[in-house]
């Protein structure tokens, strides 16, 4: 099997993508209890919110309405639950959602079996999260919210709606269009990676 990277150097919201979770061991297809990366709930933080309801305002209010206000390791998040722990988005055939509409962790992240076989610099990129203009535009956001304890929807949206011109501005420079795009592929025996 051809293992397939590719790493998309969006400098707003970055992704790595690999065709090995389509043949994982625990993908939907091969395990109903899900136990892969896609049996994970998806937490989006603010950033993701206010990018949300200005690119694809559709799923930013289906998140709003259906997930549940919560404080994760990015400050106010909103995790969408679908009652039988797995993300709601994961399908047999892959993400149903445009790669930049994904949280950090879902853009940036590839399990230790399949980064086995990719490019050495992929572990790196998860990290650059944390020193990213995305990352700090997070921060900025959670800084200006007033969070108390039982925050209800409404109240999270009309934040974000307030925000989302501000951070529109701070963003307009970002020139994510063609951004670089790096592709790795090596040959490997489908085995190998199915017996971890």
């Amino acid at each position: 099997m051809l293992a397939e990277f590719t790493i998309i150097n969006d400098p707003l919201r970055p992704s790595i993508g690999t065709n090995l979770c389509s043949v994982c061991c625990r993908n939907a297809a091969n395990d109903p209890k899900k136990l892969g990366c896609c049996s994970y709930e998806p937490e989006f933080c603010l950033f993701d919110l206010v990018f949300l309801h200005l690119n694809y305002p559709e799923i930013y209010t289906l998140i709003l309405n259906k997930g549940q206000i919560i404080k994760g390791f990015n400050g106010i998040m909103v995790e969408m639950k679908s009652g039988f722990n797995h993300c709601p988005f994961a399908s047999n055939t892959g993400c149903i959602l445009p790669k930049d509409a994904t949280t950090p962790l879902c853009r940036l992240y590839v399990c230790r079996e399949a980064a086995k076989f990719g490019p050495p610099q992929l572990e790196a990129r998860f990290d650059e999260y944390f020193s990213s203009k995305e990352y700090h535009l997070n921060n900025y956001l959670n800084d200006k919210l007033i969070y108390e304890e039982g925050m209800t929807s409404p109240g999270l949206d009309n934040f974000i709606k307030e925000c989302s011109q501000i951070i529109k501005a701070m963003i307009s420079e970002v020139n994510r269009i063609d951004p670089p795009t790096e592709t790795f592929t090596k040959e490997i025996p489908i085995e190998d990676f199915r017996l971890f």
